[in-house]
C-alpha cells in the first residue's frame, strides 16, 4: 500500500505581548491553509464565488436511514494525496443516514456537549453563533458533491468579532475560524494564540464521535468506520499525531467513561496533560505504530 504523506505541524505557540494581535491572526490562517490542500481548495473556491455567480446546489432529500450491512468505502484522496474527494460511496452513505438533518442533529450534540467541557469551551467565544449548522454542512459537502457550505460562506456576515485582548477579525471560514478560536477571549492569558495540543484534538474527537453514536446508535457501521476515518484525516492539520487516536476515541464512548467524564466535572483526566508517549502507550501496539491508517486500500473496520 501507498503510504500518503501526513502533514507536518510544528508550529510555535504565538507570543502575543507587544504584537498585534490582528496581524497575528492573519499569519496564522495563512500558515494554516499553507499546511492542508484541503483549506487552499476552500479559499479558491470562496474567492471565485466573490466574482462569479455559481449556482447552489442542495443536499439530496433521499434518505434509506435504517439498519445497513457493512461494507468499506475508502476515503478517496486528491492533489499531492492530502486533499478529501467526495465519491459516489460517501454521497450514498450520507444519504443512507439521513442526510443534512441527521447530521444536524449530531453536530447540536456535541455542541450541546462541547459548551459544558472544561476543556474545549474555551476555544468557543460565543455560543449563539450557528456552530452546529455549519459544521454539518461543512461534512456535507465534504462526503458529498453538494454546495451548501459554500454557499453559507457566501451569506455569511462579515461583520468584525471581538477575540483576545479586545482585538477584532472576519470569521469566514474554516482557517479564520479555528484562528479566532486559538485567540478566543475565554483561553487563560498564557494560552492565548497557542495552536490545539494532542489532549485537546483527542477530547474533541471523543465528544464528536460520541454525538455520532448518540445520532445513529449501529445503523450503519459502513457510515461510522468510513467518518472515523474522515476525522483522523482532517484532525492531522491541527496536531499530527492526532489521527492514530481517533479509532480510540470512537471506543471512548461508552456509558461507563461518559459518567466518569461528567463525574470528574467534565472533564478528560486520563488524556489531559499527557506526553505523547504516555498517550500512544494507551493505544493498542498495532494502533500506535500504524502508519497507513485512515489511509487504506482494503477492508478494515474500525469497530
Amino acid at each position: 500500500m501507498k503510504l500518503l504523506p501526513m502533514i507536518s505541524t510544528k508550529a510555535k505557540p504565538d507570543d502575543t505581548n507587544g504584537r498585534d494581535t490582528s496581524s497575528s491572526l492573519e499569519t496564522v490562517e495563512e500558515a494554516l491553509r499553507g499546511m492542508d490542500e484541503d483549506l487552499q481548495a476552500e479559499k479558491e473556491v470562496n474567492n471565485e464565488k466573490d466574482t462569479h455567480d455559481v449556482s447552489p446546489t442542495s443536499p439530496s432529500t433521499s434518505s434509506t436511514a435504517g439498519d445497513h450491512p457493512y461494507r468499506f468505502v475508502p476515503l478517496r484522496m486528491g492533489g499531492n494525496g492530502r486533499t478529501h474527494k467526495p465519491t459516489v460511496e460517501s454521497t450514498e452513505l450520507i444519504d443512507e443516514i439521513g442526510g443534512l438533518t441527521t447530521l444536524f442533529n449530531m453536530t447540536k450534540f456535541f455542541y450541546k456537549q462541547a459548551f459544558k467541557d472544561a476543556t474545549l469551551d474555551k476555544f468557543i467565544r460565543e455560543h449563539d453563533d450557528p456552530h452546529a449548522m455549519r459544521f454539518a454542512k461543512w461534512i456535507h459537502q465534504k462526503l458529498t458533491h453538494s454546495t451548501v457550505w459554500d454557499n453559507d460562506r457566501a451569506s455569511r456576515s462579515q461583520s468584525p468579532v471581538t477575540v483576545a485582548n479586545g482585538h477584532t477579525t472576519i470569521v469566514h471560514d474554516r482557517s479564520s475560524a479555528h484562528a479566532a478560536a486559538w485567540y478566543s477571549p475565554k483561553r487563560p492569558a498564557i494560552e492565548v494564540g497557542r495552536h490545539f495540543k494532542l489532549d485537546e484534538c483527542r477530547v474533541w474527537m471523543r465528544l464528536h464521535f460520541w454525538a455520532m453514536r448518540e445520532t445513529l446508535g449501529d445503523t450503519n457501521p459502513s457510515f461510522t468506520d468510513y467518518y472515523v476515518r474522515f476525522i483522523g484525516h482532517f484532525v492531522n492539520v491541527y496536531e499530527g499525531s492526532a489521527p492514530a487516536f481517533a479509532r480510540e476515541s470512537y471506543r471512548w464512548s461508552n456509558p461507563d467513561n461518559i459518567q466518569m467524564y461528567i463525574d470528574n466535572g467534565r472533564r478528560m483526566n486520563d488524556v489531559l496533560g499527557l506526553s505523547l508517549g504516555q498517550s500512544l502507550s494507551q493505544l493498542p501496539e498495532d494502533e500506535a505504530s500504524d502508519e497507513i491508517w485512515p489511509y487504506i486500500d482494503s477492508q478494515w473496520a474500525c469497530i
